[in-house]
């Protein structure tokens, strides 16, 4: 009789503690690239209702670790690096936990982010947030340049940010990510910007003197046949309101993205040829006076 007492105490124990298994409330991680590639991570756990106990969170491959909960501590292993916390029962627990890495790979034209977060335990909410490097753009077309498909894309006015939603996540699933985008100033081509600049430079040296004494359309001709089709395109626009014209109306005329606009007439301003004026939340785009005065 002792025995089976025991052994159904043993049970109702056993079964308590599986009930009050730790699972993460909300998890949120925030990747921002940065101009040379490194990428600095913030982790943000929330556990909600939870018994006193031992909890593993696997990160990929951290440099410069740091831990903001006093209860957690770094344990590195031979694949992956762990973060074991000692949480105590409580109502609301946060761990957070920011960390460098190398997820950047520089392909023949454009660069690829690609990392995955591994969840240790079931989760109600994953959040994960990456950040671009300023003035960088998704890969064109865009649809095929991210991975998983349903990212929410946007902007914080400097960067481009890509934001995945999940629920219900099971203990030891992977979110992979993957990204594919170009950089402001790095050619779509297999033809360098600098050669294409030493050209333009040379032509306005040889023929300055000479081209002087034109119209501004002589000038213009000139130029034309060395910019890229997507530099052409939004030229022409711009060359249509001699006024001035809103870089949304840019964005609408083109058919090209905020951020593949926002690369253009970044070369474009580079090479004074034309002018970026805030005005609120955009930018009018102006033809640069002194490609005017060079007509």
């Amino acid at each position: 009789m002792k025995i089976v007492f025991l052994a159904l105490l043993l049970g109702i124990i056993i079964f308590s503690n599986l009930s009050l298994a730790v699972s993460i409330y909300q998890y949120s991680a925030t990747s921002e690239i940065y101009g040379n590639d490194t990428v600095h991570y913030k982790l943000e756990l929330v556990f909600v209702n939870h018994s006193s106990e031992t909890f593993t969170i696997p990160i990929n491959s951290p440099k410069n670790i740091k831990i903001e909960s006093s209860f957690c501590r770094e344990q590195k292993g031979i694949l992956e690096t762990e973060v074991v916390c000692f949480l105590t029962a409580s109502n609301r627990t946060i761990v957070t936990i920011e960390y460098d890495s190398n997820t950047v790979n520089r392909k023949d034209s454009y660069f690829l982010f690609s990392d995955y977060f591994k969840l240790a335990s079931d989760t109600k909410i994953v959040s994960i947030f990456i950040k671009l490097p300023e003035g960088a753009g998704l890969r064109e077309p865009t649809e095929n340049s991210y991975s998983p498909s349903g990212a929410l894309i946007g902007s914080d006015g400097r960067r481009t940010i890509l934001n995945w939603v999940r629920n219900d996540l099971k203990a030891d699933e992977r979110f992979d990510v993957s990204i594919a985008f170009d950089k402001m100033g790095d050619s779509e081509s297999s033809f360098p910007f600098e050669i294409i600049l030493v050209i333009v430079l040379i032509a306005f040296s040889g023929l300055g003197i000479f081209y002087q004494f034109y119209w501004k359309d002589k000038n213009i001709n000139l130029i034309l046949p060395i910019l890229k089709k997507d530099e052409k395109k939004i030229f022409d626009t711009i060359m249509k309101n001699g006024s001035g014209v809103n870089q949304k109306t840019i964005v609408r005329e083109s058919g090209y993205s905020k951020a593949k606009v926002s690369k253009v007439l970044s070369s474009l301003k580079e090479r004074r040829l034309v002018k970026l004026e805030r005005i609120g939340r955009s930018n009018k785009v102006y033809i640069d006076k002194n490609f005017q005065k060079k007509a």
